[in-house]
């Protein structure tokens, strides 16, 4: 018997751990579907095929081997470790040994995929097929640079060094561009919401280019299950990408673990934290032997997470050796990732506690489990986050911990979520106009705009605005850049602002920068006094000069973290369509939102418990952005509901529903519960009645709030659901979300919660 056999024997057997356990999931081995190498396969590609001991493809590898030899472009979609990588390196491979002039672009989400695909290449050009193969990216030094434009046959780099990188300077590489023959997308799942609206107009910009060097190249995307992968590749790439969803990889039993912390208050419906749950079973598989990754939905957890494990672990050895746990998240640098990530592969490293950095693809060994402190916001990335653990055709675990969080007790207690529903949908919005404006600028920076292009809709109406701007000038029918340096580098795809502030250590004088952290964030994050954890190390925010773009910390020893307390105003700039729903109306258009850190909470490590409040005095944040207006006027039944309670009793209610519309609405949007903001108002400034914002957390707006106005009824139910589900009497964290007693004003908000929410879905 396995370790993890024996262990998941003991979790069986644990009647406090199973009395906990609202479902076990166990996922039977699946044999594999294979099929003959290709007939035209280079004879040095199946010797180094056979060195890796493959002698035979999977069905889905195969289908996309032949597709792609007809030049037919493709988004390959099926699980975690099932040979994606090798659906698309085969056909490049031999593309490119037949044709040596060939060239291929791959592109990933972020730089540690493309610094793993290198590494995978690189094994296959020195067992004898002579493949140059480079990497392009913000970590490549400067006098590599020109070797790769040259000479590199596969270029590994990612949307980011495309935007900045290689489309402004596409002179430089004309003989790369006039041979591309693949683009390679990777992770596409990935590329949802802004980045992926960012993407597809950047794709936008490279087929323009390509068309000028007079190249069509074939698309190959690959893609984890979402529920809509043809309809995203095709809207990212601009081309009908034939689908591939038939997996035949073989792959070990899985076992998935939903898990509900026990309730330490069960009049006020308070369980133990996620935090510590989850700290306690990584621990306990660490002990056994068993290599562990655990997720978790920020930054501060991810810290917390791994000092508790290192201090549970400390005196703790296996094999006369250490336990090593580390984490891992945005904002450390390069060499810390590739440290950490080479540190899993090689077993130095045993257990890792990481953001969604490490959720996709990246090469990280053999691990047997996988334990989510959370509900990551979407189904398909609990199967990728799970699909981490059991990736040699082992068997494996994923255990799933609801936090108290609305969403994650509606979907630990709905488990047939995880079990056959079909998975969410991934939404861009390619046309949003703070977007659109941006990569029309860029556009034309690369290559003068004729008045007959097509590339970008209603390009006519931005290249009119940018010239009356004067970032264009309009001669001979063309409009050309006139505006200082190159727009590209002012322009971020993952985020509302390029701004990084860059965070400096000065303890004893050091100055060493340690990370960095885009603006927005760094407000509600590192503000003076705010506690900062890096790599189990804490420091304190000593100041943050966003003139400068730099903060300044020190280590410290405090016995508390923090967490910000944001005030929001929201004022209607446009209405734009009117939804006429049952019981209720909403009005679809752009708001500008106005946000400010107002103050801090203290919050104690391991009990969490609030021990005070700080001061926090920082400029104002403004966004013009998208947002779903419900309003909830006397005349419609659901109003009537709001209007006939007293005013305070009523703005409670309103709020709560508020909360749980933004924790249950990110399950059937495909987002995370940061990617929407809500804002309940009682007798709102513009429409003089109540009203309940739904809007999108980026300038212009994702799609998202346009999304929601179709799935508003659905989103309501589910959010009954909860509420009317939940066993608690006065309604609890799991539900109503967490209540102050110097706030609420209702002894008792869950009936009228209730009644408010089967009104506005018909309810009798």
């Amino acid at each position: 018997m396995s370790l993890l056999s024996r262990a998941l024997e003991e979790l069986h057997h644990d009647d406090v751990f199973m009395q906990q356990v609202s479902r076990w999931i166990t996922i039977p081995a699946k044999s594999g579907v294979y099929e003959n190498l290709p007939e035209n396969l280079d004879q040095r590609i199946i010797r180094a095929l056979q060195d890796r001991g493959i002698n035979e493809l999977y069905s889905h590898q195969r289908k996309s081997y032949d597709l792609v030899n007809q030049g037919r472009s493709v988004c390959i979609v099926t699980p975690t470790a099932s040979g994606k990588t090798l659906s698309y390196n085969l056909p490049v491979i031999q593309g490119i040994l037949t044709q040596p002039e060939s060239r291929a672009l791959y592109l990933f989400p972020t730089k540690a995929l493309s610094q793993d695909q290198q590494a995978g290449l690189n094994e296959i050009a020195l067992t004898g097929v002579p493949v140059k193969i480079a990497t392009y990216d913000g970590d490549t030094p400067t006098s590599l640079r020109a070797s790769a434009r040259q000479t590199g046959q596969i270029i590994i780099s990612n949307p980011d060094m495309l935007h900045s990188g290689i489309l402004p300077n596409h002179p430089k590489w004309i003989k790369f561009l006039k041979n591309l023959k693949y683009v390679v997308i990777d992770e596409l799942h990935a590329y949802r919401g802004i980045f992926g609206s960012h993407l597809s107009n950047l794709i936008r910009r490279l087929r323009r280019i390509l068309d000028f060097y007079g190249v069509d190249p074939v698309f190959i995307c690959c893609s984890a299950t979402i529920g809509n992968p043809g309809e995203l590749a095709q809207q990212i790439t601009g081309r009908e990408c034939i689908l591939i969803d038939e997996n035949g990889a073989p792959a070990g039993e899985k076992h998935v673990v939903l898990y509900n912390p026990p309730l330490v208050d069960r009049v006020q419906g308070i369980r133990r934290s996620s935090v510590k749950e989850a700290q306690e079973i990584m621990s306990r598989f660490l002990r056994r032997g068993i290599k562990t990754i655990t997720f978790a939905r920020s930054r501060v957890r991810v810290e917390l997470i791994a000092s508790y494990v290192r201090q549970s672990l400390a005196n703790h050895f296996t094999q006369n050796r250490d336990i090593r746990v580390e984490s891992y998240r945005g904002g450390y640098l390069p060499q810390e990732r590739r440290e950490i990530e080479a540190g899993l592969r090689n077993g130095s490293v045993q257990g890792v506690v990481s953001t969604n950095a490490l959720e996709l693809g990246i090469d990280i060994g053999g691990l047997d489990a996988a334990v989510l402190a959370g509900f990551p916001g979407s189904i398909a990335s609990v199967w990728q986050q799970a699909g981490r653990a059991g990736r040699s055709n082992e068997s494996s675990v994923a255990v799933i911990i609801a936090s108290a969080s609305p969403l994650d007790q509606y979907m630990v207690e709905h488990p047939e979520y995880f079990e056959g529903r079909a998975p969410e949908y991934g939404f861009i919005n390619p046309e949003n106009p703070f977007i659109l404006t941006d990569h029309i600028r860029c556009a034309a920076f690369e290559l003068p705009f004729t008045s007959t292009e097509d590339w970008f809709p209603d390009a006519q109406t931005y290249l009119e605005y940018l010239t009356e701007e004067g970032m264009l000038r309009h001669t001979q029918g063309r409009y050309y850049w006139a505006d200082r340096g190159y727009p590209a580098e002012s322009i971020s795809l993952r985020s509302a602002t390029n701004e990084n502030i860059v965070i400096i250590d000065t303890t004893h004088g050091k100055n060493q920068v340690i990370g960095e952290m885009d603006r927005p964030s760094a407000k509600e994050l590192i503000f003076p006094r705010a506690v900062y954890l890096h790599r189990g190390t804490q420091y304190t925010v000593q100041e943050l000069d966003l003139e400068q773009r730099r903060c300044y910390i020190q280590e410290s020893t405090l016995n508390y973290y923090t967490d910000a307390v944001v005030k929001r105003d929201i004022k209607v700039l446009q209405e734009d369509q009117l939804f006429n729903y049952p019981t209720f109306r909403a009005s679809l258009g752009d708001i500008l939102v106005r946000s400010q850190v107002s103050k801090f909470k203290k919050l104690k490590f391991n009990t969490h418990e609030n021990i005070g409040y700080g001061e926090v005095q920082l400029p104002e944040e403004e966004m013009h952005t998208r947002a779903l207006a419900i309003l909830l006027s006397p005349e419609s039944t659901a109003g009537a509901v709001i209007t006939g309670m007293d005013q305070q009793e009523a703005t409670s209610v309103l709020s709560r529903v508020g909360h749980i519309i933004k924790q249950v609405a990110p399950a059937l949007l495909l987002c995370d519960t940061a990617d929407i903001g809500v804002s309940e108002r009682l007798k709102d400034p513009h429409f003089q009645i109540p009203v309940i914002y739904v809007y999108d957390q980026y300038p212009g707006g994702s799609g998202l709030s346009e999304s929601f106005a179709v799935h508003a009824q659905a989103v309501l139910q589910a959010s009954l659901d909860l509420v009317s589900g939940c066993g608690c009497k006065e309604g609890c964290p799991s539900c109503l979300g967490p209540r102050n007693a110097e706030e609420e004003i209702l002894e008792n908000p869950k009936p009228w919660t209730i009644k408010l929410l089967k009104t506005m879905m018909e309810v009798v």
